[in-house]
């Protein structure tokens, strides 16, 4: 407190030609200091191009080091294996079967439970009178991609 009044005391003996010196020696303080830093700040402004080149350089690196390695190597159980292998279709293979015929069900009732076992060593060949089931439908599509578009509207 006492250092506050004194301060106080020193700025009122002053007169007005000393406040504008002392002021205008703050101000070039000032300003020294911002010039300095924008002297400092072109000089890193100025080596990042030297880094660039060193990060491009780092890129190149690593892309090299990632094209060279090796792929990990999975080691899988005989049945993720297999699954791998059966998983694996093609398209045409998709459009092959579509045609061969729709799967049957051998019905096996047990007492609390019926259990529906799939023939696939009969398969029904597509006729023409029976009826295909569609298992889509276009209004309801529709509908559900509005309430979807609705929704995410709300989320954002």
């Amino acid at each position: 407190m006492q250092l506050l009044t004194d301060i106080l005391g020193f700025l009122k003996s002053l007169s007005q030609i000393d406040l504008l010196l002392y002021f205008s020696v703050v101000v070039l303080i000032i300003l020294l200091v911002s010039l300095f830093y924008i002297i400092k700040n072109e000089e890193e402004m100025e080596s990042p191009v030297n880094n660039e080149k060193e990060e491009m350089e780092e890129l190149k690196n690593i892309v090299s080091d990632i094209e060279n390695s090796k792929p990990p190597v999975l080691e899988l159980t005989d049945y993720e294996a297999e699954q791998e292998e059966k998983a694996i279709i093609s398209y045409e293979e998709l459009l092959a079967k579509k045609d061969s015929g729709s799967i049957t069900y051998e019905e096996e009732t047990n007492d609390e439970v019926s259990i529906k076992k799939v023939n696939v060593d009969a398969l029904e060949k597509p006729s023409k009178n029976k009826k295909s089931v569609v298992f889509y439908n276009y209004e309801r599509e529709e509908e559900f991609l509005k309430k979807l578009k609705a929704l995410n509207e709300l989320l954002n």
